[in-house]
């Protein structure tokens, strides 16, 4: 009897959604946990993309039970009430945050964009921000899925994760072995194949795409064996798990820094695991973000041994990865972006700031540090392709070129090289990309102040979000970015939204759907090494940054190996060589001065 009441049960639920959808009702769908209430919005654009669509939005929806800090996600428990899911919830705990999303612990929550009515078997894309695993949000209007689900009649999920120390924690052995906003990223994805089918998606059609940080999430969930079989295709915006920012370097170091932070927050026995972690579990989340930016600088994915088995280029090496249709690319100014948030005072500014060699000398040193060799030959060698030896002898040069074309290449064009050709060896499908136009508006804002338009940030970093979400067809943008650009890049965004929902339909840009009068999306291959450009002309494009990315995937790792063995007589006479050619300059300085001060006469 139990059993045909509950059957009698869903027959009444399927009939009372059907008649709600027919008299124009808020959606409800029935997932695992529950039952979902949504709202329907009307899109619709005569001029650009000639539609209006009714897409459904379930915003708000938890993937998980609120999470104890430090500890992985726990599955969600049912609900037995009607759950409103018709706005944005709580963003990951963070210092920059939507205004509609204050920070949270409690953020495990997912949007679902979805066609209405409601299709059978859509492609699903699910998108996992970026924010330097620091910040960033799903409940915000910049990754708002409605032009994108109604441009390609896909569904359309964006999903919160943990970030900054939130994720990171690490003691390096079981009582807290981190990646916790990598683990939250894989309960969405389970979540997506347990109820997606109840919004009229395929399971079996997931594509993960992510910009920067989100992308090289997207990248660890290939490398990593939690993630296996949760999707089917790959996008990476300007970042992957290769790029040096992404992964950390030296795992060996997370104990100390975890009792450095025990320490600045003021915990007792910071050497038992068990009660360092207990500890920072009472402490004021704010008080514990504020003290572990200055213990760790900046948060990485780590080797764990649970989401990430290896380093990626080890798993790259051995074969471990997903096989799996691939398509990624970089902007061409992605350096620009470090310049527009330190000083402020060049927003909105018409030309570069100007930048001192010192700043130059730093980041090259920084950026060859994770090469085993002599580094100053490694720098040398860099200064080589990036300086431009017609003017370095002059007075007050300006650096702003070679700074952000070496932050470009190290920190995202070349590590993405890196991967692509992997995958290409493998006999993958892979697309490339390279965004050569800079737009009339920004993607990046400040919380309450809008940041002026700075044309020398160019294609920079981010800025391909503009085109990839329909940034000028969003309503609750106007104002912010976005409305400000031109017909011929309103244009370009529908054809990047174009290219991209295909690309999650088949696996190739290139089709169902049309993709008008431009030439097909050559595949990338070795040796063609084919590329479309994204600009208003879409055109092909090959070999991208070869040259550069030579030096920092294969001529820089040639050097290392070349000179990290020198023998300590050869170090000595290296070291007293450069001693003695600094004093040589010091002499030669004040020998000058006193040229200039001691009148030969006298």
């Amino acid at each position: 009897m139990a059993s045909l009441r509950n059957i009698e049960s869903v027959v009444l639920l399927v009939v009372i959604f059907e008649v709600c959808r027919g008299l124009g009702q808020d959606p409800m769908v029935t997932v695992g946990q529950g039952t979902l209430v949504g709202k329907t919005v009307t899109f619709q654009e005569n001029k650009f993309i000639n539609i209006s669509k009714q897409i459904d939005l379930f915003l708000g929806v938890p993937f998980a039970e609120p999470p104890r800090r430090f500890e992985p996600p726990r599955p969600k428990e049912p609900w037995s009430d009607i759950w409103n899911a018709t706005s944005f919830e709580s963003s990951c705990f963070q210092n920059v945050h939507p205004i509609n999303a204050p920070p949270s612990e409690d953020c495990l929550y997912l949007n679902v964009y979805a066609p209405n009515p409601t299709p059978t078997n859509a492609a699903v894309m699910v998108w996992i921000h970026g924010g330097s695993f620091n910040d960033g949000s799903a409940m915000s209007y910049d990754y708002y899925g409605v032009p994108m689900a109604a441009v390609g009649d896909v569904i359309v999920v964006t999903i919160n994760y943990r970030v900054n120390i939130f994720s990171r924690f690490s003691t390096g052995d079981e009582a807290a072995r981190g990646n916790y906003g990598m683990l939250d990223q894989v309960a969405a994805l389970q979540w997506v194949q347990d109820n997606i089918r109840a919004f009229g998606g395929d399971e079996n059609k997931v594509t993960i795409f992510g910009e920067s940080a989100g992308a090289a999430s997207v990248n660890f969930h290939m490398l990593s064996p939690l993630s296996k079989g949760l999707f089917h295709q790959a996008i990476m915006q300007s970042g992957n798990g290769v790029a040096p920012w992404s992964f950390e370097q030296h795992p060996e170091n997370d104990r100390q820094k975890a009792e450095r932070l025990g320490d600045a927050m003021g915990c007792d026995d910071v050497s038992d695991s068990s009660l360092l972690v207990e500890c920072l579990r009472t402490k004021d989340a704010n008080e514990l973000m504020t003290a572990a930016a200055r213990v760790y600088g900046g948060y990485q994915v780590t080797l764990d041994g649970v989401f990430m088995e290896d380093t990626p280029l080890n798993l790259y090496g051995k074969g471990e990865f997903a096989h799996v249709p691939v398509l990624a690319g970089f902007n061409e100014d992605e350096g620009t972006f470090v310049v527009v948030f330190s000083p402020p005072t060049f927003h909105g500014t018409p030309n570069p700031p100007p930048l001192p060699r010192i700043l130059l000398n730093t980041l090259v040193a920084d950026s060859v540090s994770v090469y085993d060799g002599d580094d100053d030959i490694l720098e040398d060698a860099v200064f080589q392709e990036y300086v431009d030896w017609t003017t370095d002898d002059q007075d007050a040069v300006n650096y702003y070129r070679p700074v952000i074309d070496v932050i470009s290449d190290s920190f995202f064009r070349c590590p993405t090289d890196v991967v692509v050709r992997k995958h290409v060896e493998a006999g993958d499908a892979v697309f490339k990309y390279f965004m050569t136009h800079g737009p009339s508006a920004t993607s990046y804002f400040e919380i309450g102040e809008i940041i002026p338009f700075t044309p020398w940030l160019d294609a920079g970093h981010a800025e391909d979000l503009i085109f990839v979400f329909g940034m000028p067809f969003i309503e609750q943008l106007a104002g912010i970015h976005g409305h400000n650009l031109t017909d011929a890049e309103k244009a370009m965004s529908v054809q990047v939204m174009r290219y991209w929902t295909n690309f999650a339909k088949s696996g190739n840009p290139n089709s169902p759907s049309t993709v008008g009068n431009f030439d097909s999306w050559p595949e990338y291959t070795i040796p063609e090494l084919r590329h479309k450009e994204l600009s208003p002309e879409f055109k092909d494009g090959r070999a991208a940054l070869a040259r550069q990315c030579h030096l920092w995937n294969e001529h820089l790792y040639a050097l290392a190996a070349s000179t990290g063995n020198l023998d300590e007589d050869q170090k000595e006479w290296k070291e007293s060589y450069t001693s003695w050619q600094n004093d040589m300059i010091l002499w030669r300085t004040e020998f000058e001065e006193y040229q200039e001060n001691t009148p030969c006469n006298e």
